[in-house]
């Protein structure tokens, strides 16, 4: 009747050639690749599109850090990394900044060192990790380089516990974007669900699965076939509550919400001495 899926952008784009060949609704709710927006009738996510992420980041360094030049890290093998970067490159643009270098994680001679001295050099004044699971600790890396030279912002993917457990003090004030964050709402109903069943915090991922879960639901009680549960996500009256609020989808399939901007500081959430918290 439906899926919930995938993580990776590169395996949602490729399963949900399938699935709309089958006609099988599928919902994704960690996959943040532009190129899923639009890509048919019977894919959607319950995840913000790196479109707003990126504009989120862009914002914020043009704004509150009142800076323009960016050095920008990225997996040029990653479908999520290369959309991020190009959504960020864009976003940064028309907000008076620009990128003046661009360095590829995935590279055989990638060197933190020798990238951080290049970033500095053409004039960089921010650092923008825009690294992937399989290259984040590439990314962490330039991290403990940076020595908190230069304010850093990241992608969603760096969100993890391997960020504060490896970066810790050298990761401190630094912004991700990410699409909830527990504290966002601590007396919700999921929140406190959740904490009950898991027995601690729960992380963006587990929130926004639940959000499509739900709305695989709601979509289910409408009408329980294929064709049904297509034509009731895509009703503009559609509505499920999740746990991040209300569940819509746009004619797109992507779900029109913000994203929160977390910033990492000190504190005993996590175990590991620093915690991301919500910026307001």
């Amino acid at each position: 009747m439906g899926s919930v899926g995938h993580y990776a952008s590169d395996v949602t784009l490729a399963a949900a050639e399938v699935y709309e060949t089958g006609r099988l609704v599928t919902i994704s709710p960690v996959s943040t690749s532009v190129k899923l927006s639009g890509f048919g009738q019977y894919t959607f996510r319950t995840v913000p599109s790196d479109y707003i992420a990126a504009r989120s980041l862009a914002n914020y360094m043009t704004t509150t850090l009142n800076q323009q030049n960016a050095a920008v890290f990225y997996n040029s093998q990653s479908g999520y990394s290369q959309s991020i970067k190009s959504e960020f490159s864009t976003a940064l643009s028309l907000s008076g900044g620009q990128v003046t270098s661009e360095f590829d994680l995935s590279s055989a001679n990638f060197s933190a060192g020798r990238s951080m001295e290049q970033a500095i050099a053409q004039g960089a004044t921010v650092l923008v990790l825009l690294a992937n699971t399989g290259t984040l600790d590439r990314a962490l890396q330039v991290v403990q380089i940076n020595q908190r030279q230069l304010p850093l912002l990241a992608g969603d993917d760096v969100y993890a516990p391997t960020t504060l457990e490896v970066g810790a003090a050298q990761a401190t004030d630094m912004v991700v974007a990410v699409p909830w964050h527990i504290l966002s709402n601590p007396q919700s109903a999921f929140v406190q669900q959740s904490r009950q069943l898991w027995g601690g915090d729960v992380n963006w991922r587990s929130a926004m699965a639940y959000d499509a879960t739900q709305a695989l639901i709601a979509a289910l009680t409408t009408e329980p076939t294929r064709e049904g549960v297509q034509a009731a996500l895509s009703n503009p009256s559609f509505l499920a509550e999740g746990a991040s609020g209300a569940v819509r989808f746009l004619p797109s399939g992507d779900r029109n919400q913000a994203v929160q901007l977390v910033k990492v500081e000190p504190g005993s959430r996590s175990g590991y001495g620093y915690d991301f918290i919500p910026i307001p």
